[in-house]
């Protein structure tokens, strides 16, 4: 069964990111583009082997190699082997080609020894959400398309090409035990045992992903969550700085008013 799909155009248009085309594990014919293509197009070689010429040079794509052509760009290609298959993408928006600028990525570029799975999961999703609602999928998958082009600048810039990696999901733990216990005494040394790494290998992942320290984080956490006690109940301050995981009133002020630039108490006066 062919996948490949050419949503329809309409209000899409004034959205930052839509998809044009779409196919998923399609098989190539040969392309001869002479003037190129009029959209910006992305493809994950999926079995067997082609290859590109573009800007006078020619290139292999074996499997699992991720290739970005720019519009307007001479080029052909096709199969090596007897059956070349591919992931690919067409898309336009407003945001589309000024972000590629931004992060340097509106060129030829080509990865042959990459890890593509995360970004053929959404592609896959992508094609199933506009499949699936022919009025508004494109407009759910503009969403998606933004996340494509994140994994895709994940994969360009040699970063961890998958969320599911072991840092990423002790990150994940992380955050989700900080989440569901910011009201208790949390330690240091007990962010470090649910990550499984040493206290301060688990500050430079917080400070090269997030730009904090972990306790730093678990203090937004609980002001974010105080801000809201503050709003929409009737409760304390010394309720809310027990609640939220703080030990006194006083450096629950002190704290608060670090990131918020007023007190507790001003906070809820403000927002009243």
């Amino acid at each position: 069964m062919l996948k490949q799909i050419y949503p329809v155009i309409g209000d899409e248009k004034d959205l930052p990111f839509y998809v044009i085309g779409i196919g998923i594990e399609c098989w190539q014919y040969p392309v001869k583009r002479p003037d190129g293509y009029e959209y910006p197009q992305l493809f994950i070689s999926r079995d067997g082997e082609g290859e590109i010429t573009i800007d006078g040079s020619t290139y292999k794509l074996p499997k699992g190699c991720v290739f970005y052509i720019p519009p307007h760009c001479p080029h052909s290609y096709h199969a090596l082997t007897e059956s070349w298959t591919l992931n690919w993408i067409c898309m336009s928006g407003s945001e589309v080609i000024p972000l590629l600028d931004k992060w340097k990525l509106n060129k030829f570029m080509y990865f042959p020894n990459c890890d593509a799975e995360r970004l053929h999961r959404i592609m896959n999703r992508t094609y199933y959400t506009i499949k699936s609602d022919r009025l508004y999928g494109n407009h759910y998958a503009s969403a998606q398309l933004y996340d494509l082009l994140i994994e895709y600048r994940k994969i360009a810039d040699n970063r961890l090409s998958s969320f599911y990696t072991a840092h990423s999901i002790a990150l994940a733990d992380v955050l989700q035990f900080i989440e569901e216990h910011y009201s208790s005494q949390i330690k240091l040394s007990d962010l470090a045992q649910v990550a499984g790494f040493t206290e301060q290998h688990l500050c430079r992942l917080f400070k090269k992903n997030f730009q904090l320290r972990p306790m730093e984080y678990l203090a937004q956490v609980r002001i974010a969550h105080a801000k809201d006690l503050l709003v929409y109940s009737e409760k304390s301050i010394g309720e809310i700085c027990e609640e939220t995981g703080f030990q006194d009133s006083s450096y629950f002020s002190v704290v608060f008013k670090k990131y918020e630039n007023v007190t507790p108490g001003e906070y809820r006066k403000i927002k009243a």
